[in-house]
C-alpha cells in the first residue's frame, strides 16, 4: 500500500500525504478503496501586514472510505472524516502583538477538530451519473485555493452525457461547511469587502459564524432571514478538437443570481508547443429579496499562453464594471468560495471588485530535470469598492516567486516568496498600521 507524509511550511501551499485510492483486496473479495492523507502547514515569517499571520501551524488528516459497487453495479457509499488542527507551532498569544495563523486552522483556539466532510451515495451509468450528499463540488463557482480543511457542501448533483461532447450537470445546495482559508479569504484577502470568497466575520475573528459546521447557505454568508440554498445548473461542451466551452448559471434563494461563461481554444503551432486562448465572463444580479443587497455585477476576461513540455509563459488581464451606483461598488458578492478570475493570485482577488482593470504575467522553466522555477506578476491598481468607511488609497500588486525541486519518486522539495501589497495600504485604523506582505515559505516532501 502506497503511503506518503509531507511536511511543509507555507501560509496557502500545503503538502500532503494521499493513499490514493488505495484498493482493499482480501482473499480475492473486492472491499473497495481507502484513501489517507496528511497536510502541514507553518508560516515562517510575516510582520507587515496588519491582517497577516506573523507565525503558526496547523495540519489536517483525512480519512476517507468508498464502498465497492458489489452490490449493486456502480452504486458506491463514501464517507471521509477531516481532522484540522494547531500543529504546536504556534503562538496564540504573541508578545509582539502580532497575530497567530487563524486561517490554517477552524476552531478559534487552534484545538483539533473533527469534521465528517464526506457522506454521499454515487451512481455512475454510461450516460447519467449522480452524487448526493456531503461532499466537494469541481464548478466554476465552487472552487477553493488550496486549504487545509476544504470547503464541503451538501448537495444533490446529477450530471449526463447523453450527447457526445456535452456535459450536463444540475444539483441544489443545501448547506456549506467552510474551511481553515475561510478566515483569509475574508480578513487578509477580502480585506471586509465580502469579495474575497467569505463574506462575515468567523468565531475566530470575533463573528458568529463556526467554520468546520454545515449551515445554511444563508448563515454562511452572515445573512439574516432563511434562504432555500444554491441552484447550480451548467454545460460543457468539448465535441470540437482543441475547443471546450463553459456556460454556468448559479440561483441563490433571496440572494443572488450568478451567471459565469468560458471559451477555450488549443492552437498546435509546433511537435511540443502550443498556444491557449481563453475568455471568461461573469455577471451577479441581486434577486428575491435580496437579503445580501442590491447586487450589479460583471467582469470580463481574457487569457494567452504559449508553451512547450519545458517552458511556458501566459499574460491575462479582468475588467470588472465601473457603474457609479452603489449596488456595483460593493463588487463581486463573493461568499461562498468562488475564485474563477485569471488575474487571482496566492493573496489578492481584487478582480471581484469594482472598476479595476487588472493583468497576471508568468511564466516557468524546467532548469533540469525534476526542478522547474515559477514566476508571477499581477497589478490591481485601485478599485471603487470600500472596506468599511475606508477607499483605496494604493495601487495594489502581487509577486510570486517559486521553486520547485521533484528529486525522485520520493522527495520534493518547494520554495517561494511571496510579496504584496493591499489597495488600503496608508490607511490607519485602530487595529491596522499597515497592508503588507513579505511571506518567505519552504516546502518538503518525503512519500514512501
Amino acid at each position: 500500500m502506497k503511503k506518503a507524509i509531507k511536511l511543509s511550511l507555507a501560509a496557502a501551499l500545503a503538502g500532503s500525504a494521499m493513499l490514493h485510492g488505495a484498493d482493499i483486496d482480501v482473499n480475492g473479495y473486492k472491499g473497495g478503496t481507502l484513501d489517507f492523507m496528511l497536510k502541514g502547514i507553518y508560516v515562517i515569517d510575516d510582520k507587515k501586514n496588519g491582517w497577516a499571520p506573523n507565525d503558526g501551524g496547523g495540519y489536517l488528516v483525512k480519512l476517507k472510505y468508498e464502498t465497492p459497487d458489489t452490490i449493486v453495479d456502480n452504486l458506491k457509499v463514501g464517507v471521509g472524516m477531516y481532522v484540522n488542527g494547531d500543529g504546536g507551532l504556534t503562538d496564540w498569544t504573541p508578545d509582539d502583538g502580532g497575530k497567530a495563523a487563524g486561517g490554517l486552522v477552524v476552531d478559534k483556539d487552534g484545538k483539533s477538530k473533527a469534521l465528517m466532510g464526506e457522506l454521499y451515495v454515487s451512481y455512475k451509468h454510461e450516460y447519467f451519473d449522480a452524487k448526493l450528499g456531503r461532499q466537494t463540488l469541481d464548478t466554476p463557482l465552487t472552487k477553493i485555493q488550496v486549504s487545509l480543511m476544504p470547503n464541503f457542501y451538501e448537495a444533490y448533483m446529477l450530471g449526463t452525457n447523453v450527447i457526445d461532447g456535452l456535459r450536463l450537470t444540475a444539483g441544489q445546495i443545501t448547506k456549506m461547511s467552510m474551511g481553515s482559508r475561510a478566515a483569509t479569504d475574508f480578513g487578509l484577502i477580502g480585506e471586509g469587502t465580502t469579495t474575497g470568497g467569505a463574506a462575515t466575520k468567523f468565531v475566530q475573528q470575533g463573528g458568529t459564524v463556526e467554520q468546520a459546521r454545515f449551515l445554511s447557505m444563508g448563515k454562511i454568508a452572515g445573512l439574516t432571514g432563511d434562504t432555500d440554498g444554491r441552484t447550480i445548473l451548467g454545460a460543457t461542451y468539448s465535441g470540437i478538437k482543441n475547443l471546450k466551452a463553459d456556460l454556468w448559471a448559479y440561483h441563490s434563494d433571496d440572494v443572488v443570481n450568478d451567471y459565469y461563461a468560458e471559451l477555450g481554444y488549443k492552437i498546435p503551432v509546433a511537435d511540443d508547443m502550443a498556444v491557449s486562448l481563453n475568455a471568461q465572463y461573469l455577471m451577479q444580479k441581486d434577486t428575491g429579496n435580496a437579503l445580501a443587497g442590491k447586487k450589479d455585477f460583471n467582469m470580463m476576461g481574457a487569457k494567452v499562453a504559449l508553451g512547450t513540455k519545458k517552458w511556458g509563459v501566459y499574460t491575462a488581464v479582468n475588467k470588472s464594471g465601473d457603474q457609479s451606483d452603489a449596488a456595483s461598488e460593493m463588487g463581486f458578492f463573493n461568499a461562498w468560495g468562488a475564485d474563477p478570475a485569471y488575474t487571482s493570485t496566492i493573496f489578492s482577488r481584487n478582480a471581484y471588485r469594482d472598476d479595476v482593470e487588472a493583468y497576471i504575467l508568468g511564466g516557468h522553466y524546467m532548469i533540469m530535470k525534476g526542478m522547474k522555477f515559477m514566476v508571477d506578476y499581477a497589478e490591481y491598481g485601485k478599485s471603487d469598492t470600500k472596506s468599511g468607511a475606508i477607499t483605496a488609497k494604493d495601487d495594489a500588486y502581487e509577486i510570486d516567486i517559486a521553486l520547485n525541486y521533484k528529486y525522485n519518486e520520493n522527495w520534493f522539495f518547494r520554495v517561494f516568496n511571496s510579496r504584496r501589497v493591499s489597495e488600503y495600504n496608508g490607511n490607519t485604523t485602530a487595529v491596522i498600521t499597515e497592508r503588507r506582505q513579505n511571506h518567505y515559505r519552504a516546502v518538503v516532501s518525503y512519500t514512501f
